[in-house]
């Protein structure tokens, strides 16, 4: 039995929040974040019209199929929500890590496109099938 036990061994689970850390995503700007979570946000023009391109990386994940999400900015004064533009929000594992990489799209008109880059935004928060996730700006 003590022969198998080297070959049989669980390997050690890696550690989400270390690996959260160790992530630089390249392809967005970091704009808020928890202890578990990193929020990547970016305004993005196409045909014209602005919106807003996210990804959440953490241990958050979604497997949303017919009523999207929702992000809400919240700011000195106001609270900007916006809708996801496609009703399908699904997260991806990082390499069986525990970690989740979860994109989304939002509609955005331009006057909330001003407000929000005038860095006035204190929190954010995703609502992913009725639970809301709070992020601080960094």
């Amino acid at each position: 039995m003590g022969i198998f036990d080297k070959f049989f061994k669980p390997k050690p689970a890696p550690n989400a929040e270390e690996i959260i850390k160790e992530i630089d995503y390249k392809e967005g700007t970091l704009f808020a974040k928890n202890d578990t979570n990193k929020v990547y946000i970016d305004i993005e023009e196409l045909g014209g019209f602005p919106y807003l391109k996210t990804v959440l990386i953490g241990d958050t994940k979604a497997n949303i199929k017919k009523n999207g999400c929702t992000i809400s900015f919240v700011l000195n004064n106001e609270e900007i929500t916006l809708a996801s533009d496609n009703t399908t929000v699904e997260s991806n594992e990082i390499n069986k890590s525990g970690v989740f990489y979860t994109p989304v799209d939002f509609e955005l008109d331009e006057s909330d496109a001003k407000k929000i880059v005038a860095n006035n935004v204190t929190e954010v928060k995703y609502t992913l099938k009725n639970t809301v996730y709070a992020f601080k700006t960094v």
